[in-house]
């Protein structure tokens, strides 16, 4: 028990529960991401696939409590790292010094503090959204969820925000997946060049496909 208790106090240990929430919240939102591509088979495959999350609860609840524990978990002990780091290094640089840090590892804070608004943004916009109400209307005909969805990203700078989180979450996923490998002690010559392409290749393919939606809906969804 002491050990354990040692090893979530250390510095490392928070770094290892970053990095491993950090990788479960991929797996969401990779699954998410899977689910949101329904919208590319029209309102009947889209809506079946919220009637059926609907139709789960009250299990879904559980699945939605644990995955905002592991949100805030990830968001907290980032937070932490973050201000432990800066401390440790209180005398602020005179002059610039090359750094070998990759842009998404510089661009961290921003992309996690626009995440975590995103995220809040997000969930009032489509989850807790009236799903058979005004926004729902095509027309004159409620589409459900596919119809919120349409309403939402014909608007220009509504599509422009989500493409710029979507972006946030390419450069996160990006030097998250870095940090969770280096955290299983995979930061050698001969592994490192690899994760770094993966990395990149995930951010960018997340980022890519997620915006695709918006801008399908803009340019090319036909509505029934």
């Amino acid at each position: 028990m002491e050990l354990l208790q040692q090893y979530f106090q250390s510095s490392i240990g928070k770094k290892q529960i970053v990095a491993l929430t950090g990788l479960m919240l991929i797996g969401f939102i990779l699954g998410h991401l899977a689910g949101n591509l329904l919208i590319f088979k029209g309102p009947e495959a889209l809506n079946a696939y919220a009637h059926k999350l609907a139709s789960m609860r009250p299990a879904m609840y559980g699945v939605e409590l644990a995955l905002a524990g592991t949100f805030l978990l990830h968001i907290c002990l980032t937070v932490y790292l973050f201000f432990y780091n800066n401390e440790a290094r209180p005398i602020a640089y005179g002059y610039y010094q090359p750094t070998d840090r990759s842009i998404s590892t510089r661009l961290m804070p921003y992309t996690g503090t626009l995440l975590a608004a995103f995220v809040i943004w997000h969930l009032l916009d489509f989850t807790f959204s009236d799903q058979t109400g005004t926004l729902s209307l095509v027309g004159k005909e409620s589409l459900g969820l596919y119809g919120v969805v349409v309403n939402a990203f014909k608007i220009q700078w509504h599509s422009g925000l989500y493409i710029l989180a979507m972006c946030a979450i390419g450069f996160h996923l990006t030097h998250g997946f870095q940090s969770f490998m280096q955290s299983l002690g995979l930061n050698h010559p001969k592994y490192t060049p690899v994760i770094k392409i993966i990395s990149v290749f995930l951010g960018l393919a997340v980022a890519a496909i997620f915006s695709s939606i918006p801008l399908y809906v803009m340019f090319f969804a036909r509505i029934p």
